[in-house]
């Protein structure tokens, strides 16, 4: 295992996003910083000439699902974190329910001792939340947050009692730590889960029918209406549509504590398109319609949603395969997201320092990651080197993912990451990957 090594690195000529405006500077890195932003150009032991080219804060994501330990034949901390690196994403949040769930003090060290070993990016963890076991968050140290699913998906963790939800919501009141949420409410899938038993329901057109936005509103209404009585911090995973956000908002308006994120299938994918994906396309929430995408995209750029993570989620193509009630649900996502919102400022739809905004600065804010999501003298050298006019396309086979998939596979996108760069390191360069290197793990509640 190879720590940083102690090397300076100039990146030079390349344009940044400094003092609120993007201009050409030579950014020097020593000791895993950044220590100068300069005009100058300063002697190191590596040189990069980032000209034509835009330098940009290492992407944060902060919802990812590794599946080491457990499910290694799905993924694992170092085929996961190739991903990441390719994708230009230098720290990622993973989550809980891997085998055994990360709702113990034990299984929290396991999985720390495995991504101390393999993680070539830099990574922190989220605690799940498990009925009989509520004592064990209380114990946990340095985690991003308590995850809460208050409907049913991959894993065995479900909390569908409110006054087990409330006990969640006062343990990350008096430890100052946010609860995160699966927002879908059980009742509502089992209730149509039986009348999809009764019509036959059996193809993941359905998916959308069972998993319904009635669920996801249901969900977020209950978990607005407690915080409002315990006032904690809780964060919306995976705000997948446009009647969910609503209530959201309204409610961010009204008082504090409150932040969502959305994840890229949801921003640019729809139940249009699983007719082509099939069970590729199966979510939890589901892929809604294109008004949905439409309204999450419109409150991502006026900033009614706080940032976009992933839910990265592979599962083997095997699996996928099956028919659909059996398929699992989930989609790849970390090696891609990037690129996408690259392209969105490709096309002049979206302003690059909003990309930096989403991807970068506001997961770093929400989770108290302190010295990542900017590029700043003294903060961690965590970059990206990356080219705006250079086209590709997104194909399966050349995914760093241990599945060698993705729902974004054949489209065709503008944004090419060139290098990704940890602690001074170059970890990715055109393809590239050094294997030998380790991230390390993320201190929360920064400022």
């Amino acid at each position: 295992m190879t720590k940083e090594k102690k090397m300076s690195l100039l990146i030079k000529n390349a344009k940044i996003y400094f003092k609120n405006k993007f201009c050409i500077k030579n950014v020097f890195c020593s000791k895993g910083k950044i220590t100068r932003i300069t005009d100058s150009e300063i002697k190191a032991d590596k040189v990069i000439n980032g000209k034509n080219r835009y330098l940009l804060p290492g992407g944060i994501d902060c919802h990812v699902h590794f599946r080491e330990p457990g499910m290694e034949f799905k993924g694992n901390w170092k085929t996961e974190s190739s991903a990441a690196l390719a994708g230009g994403i230098t720290t990622v949040i993973d989550m809980p329910n891997t085998i055994p769930s990360t709702t113990t003090i034990k299984a929290l060290k396991e999985k720390r001792w495995i991504a101390e070993k393999n993680a070539s990016v830099n990574y922190g963890f989220h605690f799940g939340a498990e009925k009989e076991k509520l004592n064990e968050i209380k114990k946990a140290g340095n985690i991003a947050s308590a995850k809460v699913f208050m409907g049913s998906s991959t894993g065995n963790l479900l909390i569908e009692e409110e006054k087990v939800l409330e006990e969640i919501f006062k343990i990350g009141k008096a430890k100052k730590l946010i609860t995160v949420l699966h927002a879908e409410d059980e009742k509502t899938i089992r209730k149509n889960t039986e009348k999809a038993k009764e019509l036959k329901w059996n193809d993941v057109k359905f998916h959308n029918k069972i998993r319904t936005v009635e669920a996801e509103v249901n969900a977020i209404k209950n978990a607005l209406k407690l915080q409002k009585k315990i006032r904690n911090k809780i964060h919306f995973l995976h705000v997948s549509s446009e009647q969910g956000l609503k209530e959201i908002i309204k409610a961010k308006k009204e008082r504090k504590g409150i932040t969502c994120e959305v994840a890229p299938h949801h921003l640019f994918l729809n139940e249009n398109h699983l007719k082509k994906l099939g069970n590729f396309g199966k979510i939890n929430p589901p892929l809604r319609t294109k008004k949905d995408n439409e309204f999450l995209m419109k409150n991502l750029l006026n900033a009614g949603i706080d940032f976009v993570a992933t839910d990265h989620a592979p599962h083997s193509k095997k699996e996928k395969q099956k028919k659909y009630s059996d398929a699992p649900s989930g989609v790849t996502g970390t090696e891609t997201v990037y690129s996408l919102l690259l392209n969105e400022t490709a096309m002049h739809r979206m302003k690059l320092e909003k990309v930096i905004q989403v991807l970068c600065e506001k997961p770093a804010e929400v989770f108290g990651i302190k010295n990542k999501g900017k590029i700043i003298e003294g903060f961690d050298a965590d970059l990206v080197l990356v080219d705006l006019n250079k086209k590709f396309t997104v194909k399966n086979e050349k995914m760093h993912s241990k599945c060698k998939w993705s729902p974004f596979n054949g489209i065709k996108l503008k944004g090419v990451i060139e290098k990704t760069i940890i602690a001074g390191n170059i970890v990715y360069d055109k393809g590239k990957i050094n294997k030998k290197f380790r991230g390390k793990e993320i201190i929360f509640g920064g400022k």
